[in-house]
């Protein structure tokens, strides 16, 4: 059985580094494996490759897609996780070391410089990236609507959370919608959730939560926006517009979220 070193996120250290418990693999692709454990206690556990999208929930290998690390692995596959290694059918992965997921960065609060506040910056560079669903109602509507493994309103919802996570009140009204997921979503969509009420997520959404806050120059936001929308199918808008609201309501709770 060939086995592959990685390193951890420290988040699952309980479950990683606990007793071995059952699971099975429900999703494969060339960067990236998904596994879950036993339907009495799901929790989801993915694998990526160095240069996939850097889920805060992965543990990470030190080869590229281009090796092909999970070749041979397929979904249905029975799986174990636990010991401080996940056997995924034919491929077994070592835990070696940990590594702390970043969390989005407290907005910066200083004098306006004279320009736009940052959000509405993002607003007018989204006027031509429609959104995959509709971001502007009751935030129970988006659960779990859409199809795929993240559907598009739960990535509104992680991108939102990630916006209002220093703002106690508007992070706290979501709450209930992440707890909820569990039975309400796909297990990637609801793990994914989780992450972002703590406050993190993929690399490309946490740049432009922290360019929203204030943090590097404004041109960041449209920067960090491009690199945001290439991110999956509908993924990367979905989070953009979900993080553009968030930020609106930050700042209408009178927190700055702009330099």
């Amino acid at each position: 059985m060939p086995s592959l070193p990685a390193a951890a996120p420290l988040p699952a250290r309980d479950l990683l580094a606990g007793p071995p418990r059952r699971a099975r693999v429900v999703g494969v692709h060339p960067s990236c494996v998904y596994v879950v454990t036993d339907p009495a206690e799901p929790r989801l556990v993915a694998a990526e490759t160095a240069d996939a999208l850097g889920l805060p929930c992965a543990l990470r290998l030190g080869l590229d897609r281009g090796d092909r690390p999970f070749a041979g692995v397929s979904p249905g596959d029975p799986a174990r996780v636990g010991g401080h290694r996940v056997e995924l059918g034919p491929l077994t992965v070592r835990v070696v070391r940990w590594w702390a997921p970043p969390v989005v960065r407290r907005p910066l609060v200083r004098p306006s410089s004279g320009g736009p506040p940052r959000w509405v910056d993002l607003g007018e560079l989204l006027r031509g990236v429609p959104p995959p669903v509709d971001p502007t109602g009751d935030p129970a509507d988006l659960l779990g609507r859409g199809p795929g493994l993240t559907p598009a309103g739960d990535d509104v919802l992680a991108g939102w959370l990630l916006a209002v996570h220093h703002d106690t009140a508007a992070r706290d009204g979501l709450l209930p919608l992440v707890t909820s997921a569990r039975h309400a979503t796909t297990a990637l969509s609801a793990s994914l959730l989780e992450e972002a009420a703590a406050g993190r997520g993929v690399p490309a959404a946490l740049a432009l939560g922290d360019a929203l806050g204030g943090h590097g120059d404004a041109g960041d936001v449209a920067t960090a926006l491009g690199r945001l929308l290439r991110v999956g199918h509908t993924s990367g808008a979905a989070l953009a517009h979900g993080l553009l609201r968030g930020a609106r309501e930050v700042a209408r709770s009178g927190a700055e979220v702009a330099a």
